[in-house]
């Protein structure tokens, strides 16, 4: 593993439930000799990227991420387009929406809200959902190129509940079934009782580039609702497709319609 590898690995412990993380934690989470964590924080240090408290001595996530995330936002409006659809979607359907991009070990939130009534499906932002057991992580997988999807399918796989699919041939039965439907659809495979429909959107690569989700409780998701929901994720996903790269508004983020 490059030192490059191994610095990523250590930024990805911090989160929103670990905003300090000490050495010797840093060091257990990821599985590196005490030495080569001090090493790679005091580099991280000098850019920026990570600070210490001088109180408890523990590590945070410095100032430099925020330069990195405003060229990011500059370049691609990305999170601003993504949460004006979310919250779109989430008034469209009254059932929580949540938009996720693709990490190394799962689907990650950027964009997500929650209706206002309550019996709903909550979710934690700093949440990654697994692959093989999300509908987010399914709608990505089945609409992958053959080399990706073969790569993260090399990733471990926990079964989350007694329906989660695990077995690869399985998987690629599930990837077959979604893109005949044109959706991903999951019931109790996450956590029991909550259920949920994605799909991917693209902005221009041969992989998905995220996928929009709309997560209900399990009892809720009728065929007719499901149909509901599925129809609105397509509304969604055209508007965010056309605001980041397509249409008269792909050099802005959209507007906010009820339409």
């Amino acid at each position: 593993m490059t030192t490059v590898d191994k610095a990523m690995t250590l930024l990805r412990q911090f989160s929103l439930e670990r905003l300090e993380i000490g050495l010797n934690e840093l060091a257990r989470m990821t599985g590196e000799d005490k030495a080569v964590v001090r090493r790679i924080l005091v580099s991280l240090m000098k850019s920026g990227f990570i600070e210490q408290n001088p109180e408890n001595q523990r590590y945070f996530l410095g100032s430099g991420f925020l330069a990195l995330a405003r060229l990011r936002e500059a370049t691609i409006p990305m999170v601003r387009a993504t949460q004006i659809v979310s919250a779109w979607l989430c008034r469209a359907t009254n059932e929580t929406v949540h938009v996720s991009i693709a990490g190394q070990a799962g689907m990650s939130t950027v964009a997500y809200n929650l209706p206002p009534r309550g019996n709903v499906i909550n979710l934690r932002p700093a949440d990654r959902y697994p692959f093989h057991s999300s509908s987010s992580g399914l709608a990505y997988l089945a609409y992958c190129t053959p080399d990706t999807q073969e790569r993260l399918l090399e990733l471990p796989r926990e079964r989350l509940t007694h329906l989660t699919v695990t077995d690869p041939d399985e998987l690629r039965v599930l990837f077959a079934r979604t893109r005949a439907a044109g959706y991903a659809c999951t019931r109790n495979t996450v956590e029991v009782g909550v259920a949920s429909v994605a799909m991917p959107f693209f902005l221009g690569s041969a992989d998905p580039s995220g996928t929009i989700a709309i997560a209900v409780p399990d009892l809720n998701l009728t065929p007719d609702h499901e149909a509901f929901l599925v129809e609105s994720l397509r509304t969604g996903v055209g508007k965010l497709e056309t605001a980041l790269v397509g249409g008269p508004n792909s050099e802005q983020a959209p507007e906010d319609p009820d339409d």
